[in-house]
C-alpha cells in the first residue's frame, strides 16, 4: 500500500479519514473571517466555528476541514527558519459537544502511524501538567512509553496560553501536542525541569480540549459542552513525509522556487549552499515563495493591497517579496508571473486561484509597479538625508529616520547601511530596533495577528481617546455645523500625532463629530471643500479619508484652529455633483458591459472623481471600436431616460437572491445598501449618486486598454467633463482642417491622400538610390574611414531609408565576395547639425564574430538614443553631438577604441 506523501495526497487522506469517522467535510473558510470582526485574518481552523464552540450556530457535531490561514507575528522569521510561514494550511477535525479525548488521541495516532506510515518510535507528546486523563490515554491506550510523554505548564500546554492564571475569561482547556523526532539517534531529554522541548522535535499536531469556563480569580468551571479542536500544519506534515529538511523543499514549493530561480538567473541551492551569500539568496527565494502564496490567496479572497487594516498587511507582505526580488536582481515586475506555478500544486484544491486569476495578476502587478516607484523614492529620500547630515556635520543617521525608510519605503536597513558607509556615514542601530519594537508593541495591543506588520492606526489612536465615531451627513446635505474632536499631525506617530491646536500654513488631519464630507471608499474619492468659522475660511479641505469609522479631513490651515471649536463644514458642491455623475455612470457602464460584452464581465476596481471615471474589468481581449460605441450609446440612452436613482437597505441574502451585483473584493455586513437605477442597474454601494439618471448628462468613453492578462481598464467622462471633451475634439478637428486646408469633415480623406503621396515619394527615393541617384556602393566603400576595427562613413543628408538601401547593396556584395566589404561597418545619416536627429545603422559579418545588434544598442546609448537588430544588420536613432561632424567623428573614434576583437 502506497503512503500519501504529496501535499495533495496528504490533504485528501486526512479529510477522507475523518469523513469515514462521520465528520462533515467543509470547504476552507475565507482568509477574511466570516463571523469574527475582531480578527484581521483567519489564523486557525476553529475560527469559523466560534458559534458552534459556544453551543450556538449551526447544527453540526463533527466537522473536518483544510483551512487557509494567515499569521504574521513572526513575519521577520519567514525564509530564515525551516518552518515559519505567513500563509499555511491547517488540517483540522472538530467536535462540538460530541467525542472527546478518548476518541481524538487514538484517531490522530492512527492517521500518523497507519495512514501516513510514520515510525511510531520517533514520536513524543506533551500534555498539560494536571491532565491525567490525556496522559493515561497516551500511556495505556496508545502504549507510548512514559519517557516519551512530557508534562508542561499552562504556558505551553493550555489554550489560551496561561489562561488559568492570566486569563482571559471564557472557554479554555488543556492541550496535547504531538512531535516527531528529527534526530532519533540521540537520547531523549529528561522530563524533570524541562519547560519546553528542544528544537530537534518538530510539532506536527496540536489537540485542544476545550472543557472549562474561566471566571475571575482563575476559577475553572467545567463546561456543559466539551469540544475538540485539532490542528495539523499541512506544510510541516508534508516535509516529514517527504524527508525534506524544511517546508520549502517539498513538492508544494518546488514549482515556485524553480520559477523564481529562472527569473533571478540564480539557482536555489538548499542544502548545497556553501557560504553566507548563497544562503542569503536561498532565504530571499524562500521568502518570495511564501509571500507570493499569501498575497495571491489574500487577493483571491478579496483582501487587496491597501493602506490600512488587512489591506496594509497584504501590501506589506507583497512589498517584502518585491524587495527580495530587487535584491536578487529581478529588474522588471515579476510577482504575478508566479501564479501559474502556485496553481500547479494548489489550483485543484483551491479553484479561486483560477477563477480570480486575472484579478490576482492585475492587482499584484499594479501594486508591484507602485512599490518599485516608492522604493526608488526611498533612495532619493536617503540621499536627501545624507545631504542634511553632511550640512550639519553629523555622521549618524537616526534610528527613527532609518525605520521610516524601512517602514514607509520598504528600504532594507542593510541596504541603507551600505549606502551610508560608502559616503562616510553610519546608522543608529539601537534607535532603529527601538522604533521597530515600539511599532510591534503598539500593533500587538490592537491585534495579535497583526503585531509584526503595521503600526497603530490613527483609528485605533482616536478610539483610545474615547472619541465618538464621525456621523456622515453628506448623503442628504452639503454642509453641517460641526465640532473639532481632534487635530492630528500625520508626520508624528502614536500619541505625538495628537495636537491641541494648529496655525495657518500647516497641513493637518481634522476629525469632526459630524460631517458632510464623503470619505474615500468603494472607488469614490474623498470630498474637498472648506471649514469656516464666523464666516471666515480657516481650512481648505484637500481630501477626506477614513480610518475605521472616523473621517479624516486632510486640510491646509488658513487660520488658527483648536480642538472643541465649532465650525461650518462645507463641501465643494460642484466637485461632488460631478463625482456623483461619474459614480452613477460607472454603475450604468457595469450593467451595460454585462449586457453587451457578457455576464462573465466583473468589475475588478474603479475610481470615480469629479474629473472622470476609471472602470477595471475582467475580459480576455480588447473591445472593438463598434463595441465601445455600443456601450457608450447604451449608457447615454439610460441616462436620457431620466429614471430615479433609489437607495434602500436590505439583508445581504435578500439582495443577492434578487440578483443585485456584489463587487469583487468588497466585504458586506448583514445589512447592505442597494442602489437601483430604474430596472437597468442594481448594485451594493455605499457611495454618492445623482438623484435621477438624467443628471448624469452626456457620456463619453475615452479609452480601453489592458492592465494585465484578462483585466482591462475603461476611462470615461460624464456631464460637464464629457461636454468639455466633445468641445476639445471639435477644436482639434477644426485645427487639423485649417492646417490641411479643408473642411473638418474632409480631414480623414485629406489625411489618406497625404499618406499616399508620402508613400509615393519614399518609393521614388528608393528607386533613385537603385538607379544611381545616390552615392554608388563603390564610392561609399572607398569613402569608409577606419577607426580601430570599425569602418564608418557619414554621408550628409541621407535618410534612414537611403542608409538601409546602401546596407542592402552592401549585404548582397558581401554574399558574393566577403572580402570586398569590411566585417563591421557603421553608416550615419542626417543633416549634420548639432542636436539634430542622427539615423545610423551597422552592417556586420556574423561569421567574423561581430553582432550588429549589440553595437547598435551601445552606440545609440552613447549618443543619447537607442538601437538594436539582428547580428548582421541593426539600426537606431540618436542625436548629432555638439560640434557636428567633427563631434561625431570624435565620438565614433572613442566608441571604436573601446571595442575588442570578437571571439
Amino acid at each position: 500500500m502506497s503512503r500519501p506523501t504529496t501535499v495533495a495526497d496528504i490533504r485528501e487522506a486526512f479529510l477522507g479519514f475523518f469523513e469515514a469517522k462521520e465528520h462533515l467535510r467543509l470547504p476552507s473558510d475565507s482568509l477574511i473571517p466570516s463571523n469574527d470582526p475582531t480578527l484581521l485574518f483567519t489564523g486557525a481552523g476553529m475560527n469559523q466555528f466560534k458559534e458552534e464552540f459556544l453551543g450556538r450556530g449551526r447544527d453540526w457535531s463533527r466537522v473536518t476541514t483544510s483551512q487557509k490561514c494567515l499569521r504574521v507575528p513572526d513575519l521577520e522569521n519567514v525564509g530564515l527558519t525551516p518552518r515559519h510561514h505567513t500563509f499555511f494550511e491547517m488540517l483540522g477535525n472538530f467536535s462540538f459537544g460530541d467525542y472527546f479525548k478518548a476518541e481524538t488521541i487514538p484517531w490522530e495516532w492512527h492517521f500518523f502511524t497507519e495512514i501516513l506510515g510514520w515510525d511510531a518510535d520517533r514520536f513524543v507528546v506533551t500534555v498539560f501538567t494536571d491532565d491525567d486523563e490525556a496522559f493515561q490515554i497516551w500511556r495505556e491506550k496508545i502504549g507510548l512509553p512514559k519517557e516519551r510523554i512530557y508534562r508542561f505548564g499552562e504556558k505551553e500546554n493550555f489554550w489560551p496560553s496561561s489562561a488559568p492564571s492570566k486569563g482571559p475569561n471564557g472557554p479554555c482547556g488543556p492541550c496535547s501536542e504531538i512531535y516527531y523526532d528529527m534526530e532519533p539517534g540521540k537520547p531523549l531529554p529528561a522530563n524533570e525541569g524541562l519547560e519546553d522541548l528542544p528544537g530537534r522535535f518538530l510539532e506536527v499536531g496540536n489537540f485542544v480540549f476545550t472543557q472549562y469556563e474561566r471566571h475571575d480569580g482563575g476559577v475553572l468551571e467545567p463546561l456543559p459542552q466539551r469540544n475538540i479542536d485539532v490542528g495539523l500544519g499541512l506544510e510541516r506534515v508534508a516535509a516529514v513525509a517527504q524527508g525534506a529538511r524544511n517546508n520549502f523543499e517539498t513538492d508544494l514549493f518546488a514549482p515556485l522556487l524553480s520559477t523564481i530561480s529562472d527569473l533571478a538567473g540564480k539557482p536555489y541551492l538548499g542544502a548545497k549552499a556553501s557560504n553566507d551569500e548563497e544562503e542569503k539568496i536561498d532565504i530571499r527565494m524562500r521568502r518570495i515563495a511564501d509571500h507570493a502564496r499569501a498575497v495571491f490567496f489574500c487577493i483571491a479572497d478579496g483582501a487587496m493591497p491597501g493602506r490600512e487594516g488587512r489591506g496594509y498587511v497584504v501590501r506589506k507582505i507583497l512589498r517584502r517579496a518585491v524587495r527580495d526580488g530587487l535584491d536578487l536582481g529581478i529588474q522588471k515586475p515579476f510577482l504575478a508571473s508566479l501564479l501559474p506555478s502556485l496553481r500547479e500544486t494548489m489550483g485543484a484544491a483551491y479553484p479561486e486561484l483560477t477563477q480570480q486569476g486575472s484579478t490576482i495578476e492585475a492587482l499584484s502587478n499594479a501594486e508591484e509597479e507602485r512599490f518599485r516607484d516608492v522604493y526608488h523614492r526611498g533612495i532619493t529620500r536617503l540621499e536627501e538625508e545624507m545631504k542634511t547630515l553632511h550640512a550639519s556635520g553629523a555622521k549618524t543617521l537616526s534610528g527613527d529616520t532609518a525605520f521610516a525608510l524601512h517602514d514607509t519605503y520598504g528600504f532594507p536597513l542593510d541596504t541603507a547601511e551600505v549606502i551610508l558607509e560608502e559616503h562616510g556615514f553610519a546608522v543608529d542601530h539601537s534607535g532603529f530596533h527601538a522604533a521597530m519594537e515600539a511599532q510591534k508593541s503598539r500593533a500587538r495591543a490592537g491585534s495579535e495577528l497583526s503585531g509584526d506588520v503595521f503600526a497603530q492606526s490613527l483609528g485605533s489612536l482616536l478610539r483610545e481617546q474615547g472619541l465618538v465615531e464621525t456621523a456622515f451627513l453628506g448623503a442628504e446635505q452639503g454642509q453641517s455645523d460641526s465640532k473639532v474632536l481632534a487635530i492630528l499631525d500625520a508626520a508624528q506617530s502614536g500619541s505625538n500625532a495628537l495636537q491641541q491646536e494648529g496655525s495657518a500654513g500647516q497641513e493637518r488631519l481634522i476629525v469632526l463629530d459630524q460631517t458632510p464630507f464623503y470619505a474615500e471608499g468603494g472607488g469614490q474619492v474623498g470630498d474637498a471643500g472648506q471649514l469656516l468659522h464666523d464666516g471666515q475660511v480657516i481650512a481648505t479641505v484637500l481630501d477626506t479619508q477614513k480610518e475605521e469609522d472616523y473621517h479624516l479631513h486632510r486640510v491646509r490651515l488658513e487660520g488658527p484652529i483648536k480642538t472643541g471649536q465649532g465650525l461650518l463644514a462645507q463641501i465643494d458642491v460642484a466637485k461632488r455633483r460631478a463625482t456623483e455623475a461619474h459614480h452613477s455612470a460607472t454603475h450604468l457602464l457595469h450593467a451595460a458591459m454585462k449586457q453587451v460584452v457578457g455576464e462573465h464581465v466583473n468589475q475588478a476596481g474603479s475610481k470615480v472623481s469629479s474629473e472622470g471615471l476609471r472602470f477595471d474589468y475582467t475580459h480576455p481581449e480588447g473591445l472593438s471600436h463598434e463595441t465601445l460605441a455600443q456601450l457608450e450609446d447604451l449608457v447615454l440612452h439610460q441616462a436620457l431616460l431620466a429614471q430615479d436613482v433609489a437607495a434602500s437597505l436590505s439583508s445581504l441574502d435578500q439582495a443577492r437572491a434578487s440578483g443585485v451585483t456584489a463587487l469583487f473584493g468588497e466585504k458586506y455586513g448583514d445589512v447592505v445598501r442597494v442602489v437601483r437605477m430604474g430596472g437597468f442597474s442594481a448594485e451594493l454601494c455605499g457611495g454618492c449618486h445623482v438623484r435621477n439618471t438624467g443628471q448624469i448628462g452626456p457620456f463619453r468613453i475615452l479609452s480601453d486598454r489592458a492592465l494585465a492578462a484578462g483585466v482591462r481598464r475603461i476611462e470615461a467622462v460624464a456631464g460637464q467633463a464629457a461636454a468639455a471633451q466633445s468641445r476639445a475634439d471639435q477644436e482639434l478637428l477644426h485645427t487639423a482642417g485649417q492646417e490641411l486646408k479643408c473642411p473638418p469633415q474632409q480631414v480623414p480623406e485629406r489625411v489618406l491622400a497625404l499618406k499616399g503621396q508620402i508613400k509615393k515619394l519614399k518609393d521614388a527615393q528608393k528607386q533613385m538610390l537603385k538607379s544611381g541617384g545616390g552615392a554608388s556602393l563603390s564610392e561609399l566603400l572607398s569613402q569608409l574611414t577606419p577607426s580601430g576595427q570599425l569602418q564608418w562613413s557619414a554621408p550628409q543628408g541621407q535618410s534612414a531609408d537611403i542608409l538601409r538601401g546602401m546596407s542592402d547593396e552592401m549585404k548582397q556584395l558581401r554574399q558574393k565576395d566577403g572580402a570586398a566589404v569590411p566585417p563591421a561597418v557603421l553608416l550615419c545619416g542626417g543633416s549634420g547639425e548639432p542636436g539634430s536627429e542622427l539615423p545610423f545603422l551597422f552592417q556586420c559579418d556574423p561569421k567574423a564574430g561581430w553582432k550588429a545588434g549589440d553595437l547598435a544598442r551601445a552606440f545609440g546609448k552613447l549618443l543619447g538614443g537607442g538601437g538594436g537588430g539582428r547580428p548582421d544588420f541593426a539600426q537606431g536613432k540618436a542625436s548629432m553631438p555638439q560640434g557636428g561632424l567633427q563631434g561625431l567623428e570624435k565620438a565614433i573614434e572613442g566608441f571604436a577604441s573601446e571595442l575588442t576583437s570578437p571571439a
